[in-house]
């Protein structure tokens, strides 16, 4: 089973809690790609027989891991940084686009909506790996999620709708300012 995290390596993003879930899972294998901005967390990795960090990827070698992933994870501590506020991250979108479930504590209305995977609380570190080892006993769950997602993307959240939407409240602003 291969779990991805794609990102940044630093503080808030849910790095300083995989590492001590995953390590103890069978037939489990976390994948990390990102910049490191905390060396102490790529330090916390090593020799972790599960763990591999492939280090920082250009963008087309991250969506091929994507697209060849079991699941993918975004966490992010909402207390941690106000920049974490606000998220939206394009790993849930692209994780929809692939049809691979995510498992985050972020965009849980969208989430919710599409059931494209499991809803965890930041800081739940049983719940995470519940969620983990969840999709990766229940492969029909998985594959379900997925579909979900993305049945979704093509319907509802792909750049060609969200371009034409974007369009309109340009139009309508224009218009109402003239």
């Amino acid at each position: 089973f291969k779990l991805l995290f794609t990102g940044h390596l630093r503080p808030g993003r849910g790095l300083e809690l995989l590492p001590d879930i995953v390590k103890s899972l069978e037939d489990t294998q976390l994948i990390i790609t990102g910049r490191v901005e905390d060396q102490k967390l790529l330090n916390k990795i090593d020799g972790i027989s599960n763990i591999i960090y492939k280090g920082f990827l250009d963008h087309s070698q991250v969506l091929e891991l994507e697209a060849n992933t079991d699941a993918m994870v975004a966490l992010y501590d909402l207390n941690f940084q106000t920049q974490n506020k606000y998220v939206m991250g394009n790993k849930l979108f692209e994780a929809m686009m692939f049809g691979v479930p995510v498992i985050t504590n972020v965009a849980q209305e969208i989430v919710n909506e599409t059931d494209c995977g499991i809803i965890v609380d930041y800081d739940n570190t049983e719940q995470i790996k519940e969620a983990i080892i969840t999709l990766r006993d229940k492969p029909e769950l998985r594959k379900r999620l997925g579909d979900n997602g993305r049945k979704a993307f093509l319907g509802k959240y792909n750049w060609d709708l969200m371009e034409k939407k974007l369009y309109n409240i340009y139009e309508n602003l224009l218009s109402n300012n003239s």
